[in-house]
């Protein structure tokens, strides 16, 4: 298994695909979805409805294919499908509603996504052209647009194996571990951390983003290259040889329905000939290949202890009719013995897989007709997995139905479900990152107003004749102290008057009264008269400035005296 996992079929005869289903169901899901199987020569279409804690509503329509579209070309056959979906949907009036559509396609592919599978081959008598090597679910697209009349959505590739698994989870309130058939073929399917797939991820065509996923083991082909060789006994090898694929699908020919009723034929020849039975009288119709069919071992089994009902009609069908009791009862064996084996290998591949999965608690869901119809199967199957699983584990075996029908419908109803949550996460992430680039931007423009308000302060210390002349709207050419006293508010311009007297102090505190009239200044000693401007500087000072007087070269003393003697004329010429 782990050998399939990282190279597929080239490193183990056990496949191992990728189913690309992510989840089993949780209840949750509701809606309405159609579900199409294509098995064999026949087609199904289902139109499935889901309600949480409710049985599925189904309405159905089979068909069997035509010759034309089997063994024709491949777009005969897909418009015939095509046209079979069509007009089942238009009869029940949803062929506009835009439907999820989950297709389930059993024949061999390679599937690269959950819509997406290449054909590898056909089987089961199918022979149309030109599908071979192409993707299965463009091909039925192309027939949906061809035909032109419905509006459907085709959600997912489905194999069976895995819809028998998910059937059964929703059957046991979401839990199934392993999905097994057993019927005509037999395969198994049970969940995988994704971190152990590698074979199928390498090849995807889409990316994944989910910590699980469903394997398809196709654990058929398990003896493909001599892993089983001693398993197989004459009768097994004759039958191999016989069948369409020698070589190929060991342990299917070893378990499954589709062989076990030619090798029961095989062995009752063998000792008929051998004079062991019917004391070596048989029939035309015994030793022809293919005339015992696996229901008659059913069939012989179903017999009540020593009543031989169906064993003696059996023989009858076979043409066998001079026989003992002792016949009967060795008839009947043959049978007990094929088919238990077949229980045995079948109990032996499960309990491979219970180990692998290791729960305490684990549930295995099985369906096919084999499994379902012979009288012992199950009892068998249960007794030889009970034997092999590692000690502490736990198991239940349900029985389920219906993978490629109610499981394709589940599944489709899974991946829309998840589709909504992932467009409802987008819109909530899309909401958040809205809102943090919206916080953002609130973030820059505060900070941008920071920064204009530090380059305003900054300004303001380096230069704050600029801000103020920025504030008033004058040029910084002039003083700025003159800018500053231009502002205070006057109601008339002040003159700071000196004392009378010359070589007086002048208290620039002293401003003369609005109301008084102005008096010309007189020039003091000839000295120029101190201009306007050195008042205003004086403002800097919050102290008095004392301002001295100097005449010319005069020592301190002269100068004083001819000062005060100005001043004193002054004030007379004043009075």
């Amino acid at each position: 298994m782990d050998r399939g996992l990282q190279g597929g079929l080239s490193k183990s005869t056990i496949g191992m695909l990728s189913s690309f289903v992510p989840e089993l169901p949780d209840g949750s899901e509701r809606g309405k979805f159609v579900a199409m199987d294509l098995g064999g020569t026949n087609l199904r279409v289902m139109i499935m409805e889901i309600e949480p804690g409710e049985e599925m509503r189904c309405k159905q329509f089979n068909t069997r294919m035509p010759n034309w579209a089997q063994h024709g070309t491949g777009v005969q056959l897909f418009d015939f499908i095509a046209k079979a979906l069509a007009d089942f949907l238009i009869e029940k009036g949803v062929d506009q509603d835009g439907l999820p559509v989950g297709f389930t396609f059993s024949y061999p592919c390679n599937q690269t996504s959950l819509r997406s599978a290449t054909l590898l081959r056909w089987t089961k008598g199918v022979t149309a052209k030109g599908c071979v090597g192409r993707d299965v679910v463009q091909m039925l697209e192309e027939a949906i647009q061809r035909d032109g009349r419905i509006n459907v959505e085709i959600m997912a590739l489905i194999n069976d194996t895995v819809g028998t698994m998910v059937a059964a989870a929703y059957q046991n309130n979401g839990q199934c571990d392993i999905g097994v058939i057993i019927g005509t073929g037999t395969n198994a399917s049970y969940m995988e951390n994704t971190k152990n797939i590698h074979y199928g991820l390498q090849n995807a065509t889409e990316k994944y983003n989910y910590n699980q996923m469903i394997i398809d083991t196709e654990w058929g082909g398990f003896g493909d290259r001599g892993e089983a060789d001693y398993i197989f006994t004459e009768y097994d090898k004759i039958v191999d040889k016989r069948s369409d694929h020698p070589g190929v699908n060991s342990l299917d020919k070893l378990i499954a329905g589709m062989c076990m009723g030619e090798l029961v034929r095989l062995v009752l020849e063998k000792l008929t000939r051998g004079k062991v039975l019917f004391e070596g009288l048989g029939s035309e119709t015994l030793f022809t290949i293919g005339s015992f069919p696996t229901k008659y071992i059913s069939e012989i089994l179903h017999d009540d202890c020593g009543s031989y009902v169906h064993t003696r009609q059996i023989m009858g069908e076979l043409g066998i009719d001079d026989y003992t009791f002792s016949d009967m009862l060795l008839f009947r064996e043959v049978c007990v013995v094929v088919s238990r084996r077949a229980a045995n290998l079948a109990a032996a591949s499960i309990a491979c897989v219970l180990n692998r999965v290791k729960k305490p608690h684990m549930i295995v869901g099985i369906d096919g007709s084999t499994y379902k119809y012979h009288p012992f199967f199950e009892h068998w199957v249960y007794e030889k997995i009970r034997e092999l699983i590692e000690p502490g584990l736990d198991f239940k075996i349900v029985q389920t139905g219906d993978g490629s029908g109610r499981g394709a419908a589940l599944i489709t109803a899974i991946i829309w479900r998840l589709k909504k949550r992932r467009q409802a996460e987008e819109q909530k992430h899309l909401a958040r990152r809205l809102s943090i680039e919206q916080y953002e931007k609130e973030r820059e423009e505060k900070e941008k107003q920071t920064e204009e308000v530090k380059q305003i302060e900054n300004k303001w210390f380096d230069s704050p004749a600029e801000v103020i002349a920025a504030a008033i709207g004058q040029s910084v050419a002039e003083d700025p102290v003159d800018v500053a006293a231009h502002e205070i508010e006057e109601p008339e311009e002040s003159v700071i008057e000196p004392d009378d007297g010359p070589g007086t102090l002048v208290d620039e505190h002293r401003i003369k009264p609005p109301t008084e009239p102005e008096t010309p200044r007189k020039k003091l000693n000839g000295s120029p008269e101190k201009d306007h401007d050195h008042h205003h500087q004086g403002l800097k000072n919050e102290e008095p400035i004392e301002i001295p007087y100097v005449n010319g070269g005069q020592d301190d003393d002269t100068s004083t005296s001819s000062l005060s003697e100005e001043l004193d004329g002054s004030a007379r010429e004043i009075e």
